[in-house]
């Protein structure tokens, strides 16, 4: 009978519409988490990983953002910073942390996205477009639940995901949304980036005003009304050291190395951002 009841659900599925990003309501208080992988050379092999992104689903709501930065913020904030955790840090502020955050309203297609740089803090306001997913027939099973593929070009570049049908709600990590299911991983076709849930449950408290008054309270917060203005100045600081610091109003040099054979390199952050260049120039300026 089970095995009945799963033949006819996927074929359900392979018949329906993908109509599932015209939907205004998602059901459930959940927390999901994931590990963020990404690459910010993509000549080199391997990539950094943040473990601890959260997405924190309240009904038509979201936010995205990285737990570990949340404990380390919200610690350093309760107390002075003493020495020995900056000589022997704990746990949780070792390792890799995204610092972007993200709050999303699936009802209104609205976003308010938070970054930042070394120097430099940045709010931006966006609108969610829809992504067209094609249903692929592909089959999973991510953290328990039976997952499908879909695919879409979206926001600049191709996307492949997989979704679980068995909770309906049109949501995902970063701005992935609009599947028909919870989106539980995630990659973009170079390869640059991946998302995948490592646990999923009940949304234990809402932290979506204490991670919003953190960011919000940021050092030199800079808001812009359009998102494509906020991207473009985060991607330049994030490359450049000399241009963060310009951005904040000091002399701006650029830092170097000096080789053993005495060859001087100004080095250069290395940052690939999530939605590429390409994408803007073609849309246009609008600032």
């Amino acid at each position: 009978m089970k095995l009945i009841a799963t033949t006819l659900m996927m074929t359900f599925l392979c018949l329906m519409p993908l109509r599932a990003q015209d939907r205004d309501n998602i059901d459930g208080n959940l927390r999901v988490k994931y590990t963020y992988f990404f690459k910010m050379d993509s000549t080199k092999r391997g990539f950094l990983a943040d473990s601890s992104m959260c997405l924190d689903l309240i009904g038509n709501e979201a936010a995205f953002y990285s737990e570990k930065c949340f404990i380390v913020d919200s610690s350093l904030r309760a107390s002075p910073f003493p020495i020995t955790v900056a000589v022997n840090p704990p746990q949780e502020f070792k390792g890799t942390k995204e610092r972007s955050r993200y709050f999303l309203n699936y009802k209104t297609k609205k976003y308010i996205k938070y970054d930042k740089a070394l120097l430099t803090a940045a709010k931006g306001s966006g609108t969610l477009e829809q992504p067209l997913w094609k249903i692929i027939d592909r089959y999973d099973t991510i953290c328990g639940y039976p997952c499908r593929m879909a695919e879409a070009h979206y926001l600049g570049r191709t996307w492949g995901v997989w979704y679980t049908p068995s909770i309906p709600a049109s949501a995902g990590p970063w701005l992935l949304w609009g599947a028909p299911g919870l989106i539980l991983y995630a990659e973009d076709r170079d390869y640059l980036f991946i998302f995948r849930a490592t646990e999923i449950g009940e949304l234990p408290y809402d932290r979506r005003k204490a991670v919003k008054y953190i960011a919000d309270t940021w050092n030199r917060l800079r808001s812009y009304r359009n998102i494509q203005k906020m991207e473009e100045i985060l991607t330049m600081t994030k490359r450049s050291y000399a241009d963060d610091e310009r951005m904040n109003g000091l002399k701006g040099e650029p830092f170097t190395v000096t080789d053993p054979d005495g060859t001087v390199r100004i080095i250069e952050q290395k940052y690939i951002p999530l939605i590429p260049e390409n994408y803007w120039e073609k849309k246009g300026r609008k600032h």
